[in-house]
């Protein structure tokens, strides 16, 4: 059987990466200023991080319809069934979208809620294409993803201000937190994003994310990926070192693209474990 494996751009996928692993990216609208861009094609992560920056008011939503329908329609014609990871259906309606639409295709579209986002469900969908690609059948590689996918990420903002401008936080928690000086330690984990801790201090907070990451996993069964949303570049080299020390083996390096960023805003750091499933 012939399969395709699409993920959508809250993955972060490049065109290029797309192009080298094989896979296929549902691309997300963003706003900007009530403009619409489709992330990837009609703006560059560049173009978005600086009109974050100017303090241009961003919002993210989920591929259209009519793209995913056409999208669906399209591989089927090459291929005989179609895989699709969107991001976490907490964060997101794409999944029921998509599993509405699958219905109408006759079996040929498998829709798996991994409860994942950015690089870690990009290493997902190269997973699944590999498992694909050595004749798993669809179902069965939902429900090894359904069962044993696993992701942990502690992510620190550089400004809290965007967590208040996407709805992530309250304008009088923003408030109060930048009156006290306080730092949020993000989790993205269960397919959900929220306060892990609140320190005082940008070193603390990676130390916090540090300390909670490895806690409890066996540093043979993960990926370690440091994601990079536009921060300083020593803090991020420092804390690549400090992971490559940790786990004995260079760390995956990615980018935190606009569909994450223009929630958690520009100068965001995450450190990330991703199970490996083969």
């Amino acid at each position: 059987m012939k399969i395709a494996v699409i993920t959508d751009s809250s993955a972060g996928v490049s065109q290029a990466q797309a192009a080298e692993y094989g896979i296929y990216v549902a691309r997300m609208p963003l706003t900007i200023d009530g403009k619409e861009y489709i992330e990837e094609e009609g703006i560059s992560r560049i173009e978005l991080i600086a009109a974050m920056r100017r303090g241009a008011k961003v919002s993210t939503s989920q591929p259209p319809l009519g793209v995913l329908i056409e999208t669906f329609e399209s591989l089927l014609k090459e291929y005989d069934h179609v895989i699709f990871l969107p991001i976490s259906s907490k964060l997101s309606g794409t999944y029921q979208t998509a599993l509405g639409l699958a219905s109408d295709f006759d079996n040929r579209i498998t829709v798996i809620d991994s409860q994942f986002v950015a690089a870690p469900l990009l290493l997902l969908s190269v997973d699944v294409k590999k498992m694909a690609d050595m004749g798993m059948d669809p179902l069965k590689i939902k429900e090894k993803v359904e069962r044993e996918a696993e992701m942990f990420a502690p992510l620190i903002p550089e400004d809290i201000q965007y967590l208040k401008r996407g709805g992530r936080i309250t304008p009088a928690a923003a408030a109060i937190a930048n009156l006290l000086k306080i730092i949020p330690v993000l989790k993205v984990a269960n397919g959900e994003i929220d306060v892990l801790e609140k320190v005082r201090t940008h070193k603390k907070a990676l130390k916090v994310g540090f300390g909670h990451v490895f806690e409890g996993r066996n540093i043979d069964e993960y990926e370690w990926i440091v994601l990079d949303g536009d921060c300083d570049p020593k803090t991020f080299e420092s804390l690549v070192e400090d992971v490559e020390k940790h786990i004995g083996r260079p760390a995956v390096r990615e980018l935190l693209y606009p569909i994450v960023l223009a929630h958690t805003g520009p100068g965001s750091i995450a450190l990330c474990a991703y199970k490996k499933l083969i």
